[in-house]
């Protein structure tokens, strides 16, 4: 007899789903959970970096035999990890529980005591022993008597004293002995580094490989001489003036332990000159100039000597200008030049209006990071101020300082702006007022925290004048406006006449404190107040001015849109202040 069984549906999908359950219970996965105690932050990060079973918990094909495994390993692996931070002995406590489904691994690190410095043996021989640089490195080597013993630490110091032996010339330098000595019954640790420095390597013949200006020209850039001490910094020094010229798009210098002869390096330096003229463009916006654009052409080299030309027009609602300018470098072509000036400027605000030509030429001087100009300009200007329309002609000579310093111009979190101006012309070298001027701006921002800022500006101007009335309108003091007092129109604050117009002032003293707080992303928000006026003496009303704004970071600079209150006039009216560029 023969008896067929045949599975009905149900059974059927019965079976299947226990199939599956089979199947799945011999492929899964055996999951590790690692904890770590008694270390932190970097220690801590090493550890999990030298753990095995940390780095491999999520392996397709952990089982349970391969963590145990694994877990026997942690101990020494740990131990290794804690090496670098000086800590040679620890006591560790490990567990290892859990199923096929999850484990837990557990060490408990007791890091102990670290091994100590207590001595450190370095010495140097060779030429470069009585260097001064050497033994100001000694005086103040990274690594002390009585410090703890950190892998990191040591391996700083090494790479410190080869990389000062390179830029001081000596470029046979050895470290002939570099070990350390470490003692585990006392946790004691003896360093010892011997440098022979060898002889000390000197510039050799200075070759300039370029087609476009004179070799007597080129020249003024290099400031070190063949039998000179070799420096990295004389090679950088040279590289950055290069760069700096405007003149060059690309400077290769070789000069270095392979192309030596005896003990002279010889300077091979290959210039590829950029494009002869530089066109530019722009457009803008701000309340006070309304929309404004300019075009500039520059030739960045006029003749083989490096004379320089450029040329700009700007546009805006209320100021017009045509401006060319002549450079002459001079015998240390990057810092001082000659510039040769021309312009016609034509201003109209709510207060006045000038027409002005003018010619002039000044000395640009850099130096310690200040820039000194010191310049005679001439100049032709008729005016309209209140109910009074003149024409001047001055002869102004006068001298100025410069300084920026910043950590980004174009968006700063600790940097500043300083200016220092004074000027003045008499009646009886070619001008129709005798006066003498001089004018104070600053700018500081320092950042707080990760993400605010505090910005504070100053300006300030004093005017020594018999007849005010014979100042032209570009020599007078005016306030108000986006780089002013807030809340008031461009030029509308100032001493007035009997109409009450405003005429301007012999002084000027303005002061501005800014909060700005990122807010999200690129978008931060501003609280301001402005306090200042154009005076003619010290007891006037100052005009106040506060409000808030929002910022948008653009790779130009900031884009500001600020509301500001006029709080020192009645109704404390509002006005809106946009203005778009770069924070120094």
């Amino acid at each position: 007899m023969r008896v067929i069984y045949t599975m009905r549906d149900h059974e059927k999908i019965v079976f299947f789903m226990a199939f599956i359950v089979i199947v799945l219970s011999v492929g899964a996965e055996a999951g590790v959970q690692v904890t770590v105690e008694g270390v932190s932050g970097p220690m801590l990060k090493n550890v999990l970096a030298y753990l095995s079973i940390e780095q491999q918990k999520n392996h397709p094909d952990l089982s349970e035999g391969l963590i145990r495994k694994l877990h026997e390993r942690a101990a020494d692996e740990i131990r290794s990890a804690l090496r670098p931070f000086g800590y040679y002995m620890p006591g560790i406590q490990v567990d290892l529980s859990g199923n096929d489904s999850l484990w837990h691994v557990r060490y408990k690190i007791d890091p102990g005591e670290p091994v100590r410095i207590t001595r450190v043996d370095f010495r140097m021989t060779g030429p470069g022993a009585e260097d001064e640089s050497f033994q100001t490195l000694s005086e103040n080597f990274p690594v002390r008597e009585g410090d703890v013993l950190e892998d990191a630490v040591y391996e700083k110091a090494k790479r410190t004293l080869q990389e000062l032996a390179e830029k001081r010339g000596y470029l046979d330098a050895e470290l002939i002995e570099h070990r350390v000595d470490v003692t585990l019954e006392d946790k004691s640790a003896v360093i010892h580094l011997h440098m022979d420095t060898g002889p000390r390597y000197h510039f050799g013949d200075v070759t300039i490989h370029q087609e476009v200006f004179r070799p007597e020209f080129i020249s003024r850039f290099v400031h070190l001489e063949r039998g000179d001490p070799y420096t990295l910094d004389a090679l950088y020094h040279l590289q950055n003036d290069l760069n700096d010229s405007d003149y060059f798009d690309r400077v290769d210098i070789k000069a270095g332990r392979d192309q030596a002869e005896g003990v002279e390096v010889p300077v091979d330096v290959t210039l590829e000159h950029r494009k002869r003229d530089k066109y530019t463009a722009g457009v803008g916006y701000g309340t006070d100039t309304g929309v404004r654009g300019s075009l500039g052409w520059e030739n960045r080299w006029v003749n083989s000597w490096g004379h320089k030309m450029n040329a700009e027009l700007r546009l805006s609602e209320i100021k017009n200008s045509v401006t060319t300018r002549y450079v002459v470098p001079l015998k240390n072509p990057t810092t001082d030049h000659l510039d040769y000036t021309a312009g016609w400027f034509n201003e109209r605000t709510d207060t006045s209006s000038s027409e002005t030509y003018l010619m002039g030429v000044s000395h640009i001087h850099i130096r310690n990071e200040w820039k000194q100009t010191v310049y005679i300009n001439y100049q032709e200007e008729r005016f309209t101020v209140g109910d009074q329309d003149g024409r001047s002609n001055l002869l102004l000579p006068g001298i100025s300082w410069a300084r920026v310093k910043a950590d980004n111009r174009i968006y700063t979190t600790r940097g500043y702006r300083l200016f220092f101006d004074i000027r003045g012309a008499h009646k009886t070298l070619l001008s129709d007022a005798s006066f003498i001027q001089a004018r104070v701006q600053t700018k500081l921002i320092h950042g707080v925290g990760e993400s605010g800022r505090i910005i504070l500006r100053g300006d300030g101007g004093a005017t020594r004048v018999d007849k005010f009335s014979d100042l032209p309108a570009s020599v007078r003091f005016f306030a108000g406006g986006d780089q002013s007092v807030r809340g008031y129109a461009y030029n509308t604050l100032g001493p007035t006449n009997d109409a009450g117009d405003v005429v301007g002032g012999k002084y000027l003293l303005v002061g501005s404190a800014e909060y700005e707080h990122i807010m999200v992303g690129k978008w931060s928000a501003a609280v301001f107040y402005d306090i200042g006026n154009a005076i003619d003496n010290f007891s006037d009303p100052y005009k106040k001015g506060a409000g808030f704004g929002i910022r948008w970071k653009s790779p130009v600079g900031l884009i500001r849109c600020d509301l500001a209150s006029g709080i020192s006039d009645p109704g404390h009216p509002w006005r809106l202040h946009l203005t778009i560029g770069p924070d120094l």
